[in-house]
């Protein structure tokens, strides 16, 4: 099972990085001052749940951005043309969904471009978004990233949907964390995110947050 790094080691990273006056092209959060939130799914495109994701999202009138999985959107290449016709983003997430610090360094860079080569080729435009799977990255990775022409984006809020602990736990860990520019990590294929989401939506709808999609934060 995928583990996501922790919010907090994330920072730690991040501040070790500005120690040492490293600066990648890295979204953490989007601005503070905005009542802005973007909803982020990673490793679609489902036959089963992305048309099911994209027609709750429609209803609601929520734009979100979908990290999608190269040899996914291969196969399905129709759900991402519907996520970008309905107004999503779509980013890199690798074409294998691997841990980028784990393989040798010299398949860094063939993993992130063979994800992007199948965008491009569905959307028509390559890809510029790019999040690592479970948000591990390191020198080599960032770099890679960055000379392709990417942004690296990370989150602010993650419940651990992927591990299913409930759809109380996953509402009650989302809606007592999200703040202004609240980047929220989420996953496309599990019952318990899709079921929560309109509880989710509509409470921060309520609470005056703006849903947006990743490239609107990055404005």
């Amino acid at each position: 099972m995928e583990v996501d790094r922790s919010v907090l080691e994330m920072i730690a990273q991040h501040q070790a990085e500005l120690g040492r006056s490293i600066k990648y092209h890295k979204l953490m959060h989007g601005n503070l001052k905005k009542k802005q939130i973007a909803l982020t799914f990673d490793d679609g495109p489902h036959p089963k749940f992305t048309p099911k994701l994209l027609a709750l999202l429609r209803q609601y009138h929520v734009k979100a951005t979908f990290f999608v999985v190269g040899e996914m959107a291969e196969k399905y290449s129709n759900l991402v043309k519907q996520e970008i016709a309905d107004g999503h983003s779509v980013g890199n997430h690798t074409y294998h969904h691997m841990n980028l610090t784990k393989i040798p360094e010299e398949y860094v860079a063939t993993e992130i471009k063979a994800c992007g080569e199948v965008l491009a080729k569905i959307t028509g435009k390559p890809p510029h978004l790019f999040r690592p799977p479970g948000g591990d990255y390191d020198k080599a990775v960032a770099e890679d990233a960055e000379a392709l022409g990417y942004t690296i984006v990370l989150w602010t809020d993650d419940p651990g949907d992927y591990a299913k602990p409930g759809d109380n736990v996953i509402i009650q860990r989302l809606l007592t964390r999200v703040n202004n520019g609240s980047i929220i990590l989420i996953h496309d294929g599990i019952q318990q995110t899709y079921d929560v989401l309109p509880q989710i939506i509509t409470n921060l709808k309520k609470r005056g947050f703006e849903f947006v999609t990743i490239d609107e934060m990055l404005k």
